[in-house]
């Protein structure tokens, strides 16, 4: 009798226990190139920052997401005479990431990229604080769609203002920050 409680428990214990949690394989994103509505987007071309946005969805992603490299995303538009702009419909969208073999498709849209000189100030320059002379602003509106479903999972717009010298540069850092924010609201996905 107490043998066959033994086995009842032991059972009843390996049955309760927690299963190791099997590897899933990571989901397979493409990101296409980002349309660029904006003002000043041409100093950054910013329809090329879709490179960045995967690197850093790759690196925020930890493995759970595998991108596709964006040279596949772009022969696969060009195959079927899209440009990033067609992909605004979902059917097109799934069609490139069914041909890329991606289950989401990432798609993007500039519409705020300007950079701002500000007025020269009448502060004397050795009683100035700091170099600051303009700002830069940045906004990017961003659709996740699933492939199969041509469910959107995520659209949302991702904005920043960056204040310092009114440079190009100034925009590029305004851009990055956006492209961050972009890249972790995607991996909570």
């Amino acid at each position: 009798m107490k043998a066959k409680l033994v086995l009842f428990l032991l059972a009843t214990v390996a049955l309760l226990s927690p299963q190791p949690l099997r590897a899933q394989a990571p989901r397979p994103v493409a990101v296409a190139d980002f349309v660029d509505e904006s003002l000043d987007g041409r100093f950054i071309r910013a329809r090329r920052l879709s490179g960045e946005l995967q690197r850093l969805l790759a690196q925020q992603a930890d493995g759970r997401l595998r991108v596709i490299a964006g040279d596949e995303v772009w022969a696969a538009l060009q195959v079927r005479s899209y440009t990033p702009d067609d992909l605004v419909y979902p059917s097109k969208a799934a069609e490139v990431a069914a041909a890329v073999g991606a289950e989401w498709i990432v798609t993007g849209r500039w519409t705020r990229l300007r950079l701002i000189h500000l007025p020269e100030p009448r502060t004397p320059p050795d009683l100035r604080h700091g170099s600051q002379d303009g700002w830069a602003y940045a906004t990017l509106q961003v659709r996740v769609l699933e492939t199969s479903t041509r469910r959107v999972l995520l659209e949302q717009a991702y904005s920043t203002n960056v204040f310092g010298l009114a440079t190009p540069f100034l925009l590029q850092i305004a851009a990055r920050k956006v492209l961050e924010d972009a890249a972790a609201g995607i991996a909570r996905l």
